[in-house]
Formats: C-alpha cells, sequence, structure tokens
C-alpha cells in the first residue's frame, strides 16, 4: 500500500501537466520548483498549475511534496506528500501602469488548514522596473491533535498571520529578470525568536529561453525555528512553462 502511495505522488504531477496541457492550451501555465532549506537540510518540491481567463480571472492550483523522515538531507528520497493550495484570484487592470488583483486561498497541509485573502496592487514604473505590494490576511485552523499545549501561543487552535509582501523587478534587457522580493507577518501566536512576527528576504533571478521555457533561480533567508534569532539560506531552482 505504501509503495502504491508514493507511486502515485510520484505520477501525479505528470497527470496533471498531461491536464493543464489539453485544458489551458491558451493561457495556462505550469511552474516547477525545488527547494532545499540549509540549516533543517529539507528538500522539498513544488507543482503549481493556473490558468487566467480574458476577463480576469485566474485559478491556480499547487501540489506540495517533501523528502522525510531520516532521509531528509537527499533529494528525490521517501518523498511524502506536504500539502495543496487552491487559489481564486481577479485581474483587474486600471490603467497601463496600475493593476489590482483581489484573491482567495484555501491551503492544506497535514497539522492545519490556512483560510487566506488579500489584495496585490501592481505599478509600472518604466520598461525596466515594476513595483508590486500584497496584503494577505490568514485564518488558520489547527488539527487539535497536533497542538503542542507546553509551548506559549501555540496551545490555541485557531492562529492568524497579518502578511505583507512588496516586490521590486527589473528588467534591464535580453532574457535576464531580477526580482527581489521582502515579506513581513504579524501574527498572535510565537513565530519567530520568541516573538509574534517573522519576515523573510528573496532574490530571483529569471531566465527567459524562449516565449514557453523560463528557468528560474532563488536565494532566500528564512528563520531556522520559532525560539531562537538564527535564520538560514533557502535555495529554490525550477523552471516556468508557459502554453502558447
Amino acid at each position: 500500500m505504501k509503495k502504491t502511495i508514493i507511486t502515485f505522488a510520484a505520477a501525479a504531477p505528470l497527470v496533471l501537466l498531461s491536464f493543464a496541457q489539453s485544458a489551458f492550451a491558451n493561457d495556462g501555465y505550469v511552474n516547477y520548483r525545488h527547494q532545499y532549506l540549509d540549516d533543517a537540510k529539507l528538500h522539498s518540491d513544488r507543482f503549481l498549475i493556473g490558468t487566467r481567463l480574458k476577463n480576469g480571472l485566474g485559478f491556480h492550483g499547487e501540489l506540495k511534496y517533501k523528502t522525510a523522515g531520516s532521509r531528509e538531507g537527499v533529494a528525490f528520497d521517501n518523498t511524502v506528500g506536504s500539502g495543496h493550495e487552491l487559489v481564486i484570484d481577479y485581474r483587474h487592470v486600471l490603467s497601463p501602469q496600475w493593476a489590482l488583483t483581489p484573491f482567495l486561498r484555501l491551503d492544506s497541509v497535514e497539522e492545519a488548514m490556512t483560510y487566506s485573502g488579500g489584495l496585490r496592487v501592481d505599478y509600472r514604473l518604466n520598461e525596466r522596473l515594476n513595483l508590486a505590494g500584497r496584503y494577505r490576511y490568514e485564518a488558520r485552523k489547527l488539527d487539535r491533535d497536533k497542538v503542542d499545549e507546553s509551548i506559549p501561543d501555540r496551545a490555541r487552535q485557531d492562529q492568524h498571520i497579518n502578511r505583507f509582501d512588496g516586490w521590486l523587478t527589473y528588467m534591464p534587457g535580453g532574457n535576464w529578470t531580477y526580482e527581489y522580493n521582502f515579506v513581513y507577518m504579524k501574527t498572535d501566536y510565537i513565530r519567530f525568536d520568541n516573538k509574534k512576527y517573522d519576515y523573510e528576504n528573496n532574490v530571483a533571478f529569471k531566465y527567459k529561453w524562449n516565449n514557453n521555457w523560463h528557468p528560474f533561480f532563488e536565494v532566500g533567508d528564512v528563520k531556522v525555528n520559532s525560539f531562537e534569532d538564527d535564520r538560514q539560506l533557502r535555495l529554490r531552482v525550477g523552471v516556468h512553462y508557459k502554453f502558447d
């Protein structure tokens, strides 16, 4: 039974890719990303599939996997599912410079379900620079069997996050695009350094191979755990495929 589950988990992205190619042939995309956390020695993978209709509505689905058990430091080994995510959004273009995108998001992992909503604002400064900001409110419902009653502020079954993202995208011309992302999270539970907040930094390097294939590489700075101020390196590599 275990082998069957692992085989299905490995084959699921290929099935979804085939489905996406036929269903979203005009406006869809598939995004694969591999991630490694330096201090935790944890490998994980993500498959993101989505499409945007001509009226601005967007539908996005994500499958997440990770390496588990004593094999966490080895990529693509002892792979288990680590959740899925669904997003519905609506992109409203106000002008050639401004766009607004409200969204709803549902994120499910083994120990919790998260309900989110928010708004993204995009502003195009010029042909080379884009600015974007996003506010996302998250209500996280914990599995009561997974709650650690011995840890202060983590015994609650409901957790709430006010998340703020900012992006600066630089497109110098040619095939390369560079993007910086800063994240700040204000929470009602202990999140980082025994405090009720957290932050992340991320720099992405994106290459346009052709109109369809866009490989990328990312370097990030994230927390190690909730009780110390230690930070760790987060490395990501992947490819974005856009259907014609």
